[in-house]
């Protein structure tokens, strides 16, 4: 995962399951939280009423065939989990490759109308309905607000979009190439279309435009009317 940043205090996690906060001014660490499992998704913070909060998630690798996604909220400043929310995933063992379950991507915290929200691209693989889904957190609660069920996993992290009457919507794509744009205070999807193939590499929203890259040799760039 990628370094998340607030003020001088580095927040990252690692493939055992830790969580740890370093001051970048001393080069020390202030706290360590200890997840179930591997982290691949960069966390995200956010300043609430003055205070730092860390949203974190992990795999299901070193726990097996099956385990826990487990989704946290943390105190930036001390690392004391404020909620804890666990999303049972799988393992699927292909002959030529491992797929683990969980929570690879980043997620991402909602802005405007659904600035309560957090949303996450979760790998059930089997654990669920569907292999993938786009998963809704309530970030003062940690309570599931809804899941939208994807056909294929999901290793591309949600981006925001936002109209000008303040609604936000969420921009994603899944491991077939199919994409999605939803309302993110419903999980109304209002565009759904197959346009490649696996998305695996993040998005970046350029206006009303979306620009992303997929496995092959394509580079997308699609525009939101």
């Amino acid at each position: 995962s990628s370094l998340c940043v607030y003020r001088n205090y580095g927040y990252f996690g690692d493939n055992h399951g830790n969580v740890l906060c370093v001051n970048l001014n001393t080069m020390r660490p202030v706290w360590h939280y200890k997840n179930l499992d591997d982290t691949d998704g960069t966390l995200v913070c956010r300043e609430e009423e003055g205070v730092p909060y860390v949203y974190t998630a992990c795999e299901v690798d070193k726990q097996g065939e099956e385990g826990i996604s487990r989704f946290a909220k943390l105190n930036g400043l001390n690392g004391q989990s404020v909620w804890e929310r666990d999303i049972p995933c799988r393992r699927i063992n292909l002959p030529e490759k491992t797929l683990d379950g969980g929570m690879y991507a980043s997620p991402l915290l909602g802005t405007d109308d659904c600035r309560h929200l957090l949303f996450a691209n979760v790998c059930r693989n089997g654990a669920s309905r569907c292999p993938g889904e786009l998963t809704a957190f309530d970030t003062r609660t940690g309570e599931v607000v809804y899941t939208l069920p994807y056909n294929n996993f999901a290793w591309s992290s949600p981006v925001p979009l936002t109209n000008e009457h303040g609604e936000m919507f969420i921009f994603t794509g899944d491991a077939g190439g199919m994409a999605y744009v939803v309302r993110g205070l419903t999980g109304e999807v209002v565009f759904k279309k197959s346009i490649g193939f696996n998305f695996e590499s993040s998005p970046i929203v350029v206006g009303n435009s979306i620009v992303i890259g997929c496995r092959g040799t394509n580079i997308y760039k699609i525009s939101i009317k």
